[in-house]
């Protein structure tokens, strides 16, 4: 079964961390997206841009609303997103415990209903 991992952090700029910190954030993640692929239950993965560069469009009331900046304003912002394939959510819950940001952030664990696949949408089972 589908599971999106949706990662939230605070977002920090270089010089706020630091570079060490920031390496260090960088090599986490590689080593858990390899562990991922390793296990072959990676399906995709992405890190986003910062929410600066998020642009959010809303359709209704017989026009269109496009707004700068993120849906919400939070101290934490979606940072990235971790599409995989498990057995069951006990597998998903541990592939989100081993995200790194975890320790400084949260990992929403959230099941697919539907995917595109071959030019329809499929039932996520």
């Amino acid at each position: 079964m589908r599971y999106t991992l949706v990662l939230h952090w605070p977002e920090a700029t270089t010089e706020e961390l630091g570079e060490e910190a920031m390496a260090e954030g960088q090599r986490a993640f590689a080593a858990y997206g390899a562990a991922l692929e390793q296990a072959g239950v990676l399906l995709s993965a992405e890190v986003l841009q910062p929410s600066v560069a998020t642009t959010t469009v809303r359709a209704g009331d017989g026009g269109l609303l496009v707004q700068d900046g993120p849906f919400a304003d939070t101290k934490e912002q979606l940072g990235g997103t971790v599409v995989i394939d498990v057995p069951d959510l006990d597998a998903a819950l541990e592939w989100a415990r081993r995200a790194p940001n975890a320790a400084w952030g949260a990992v929403e664990v959230r099941p697919g209903a539907t995917y595109w696949a071959d030019g329809s949408w499929r039932p996520n089972a």
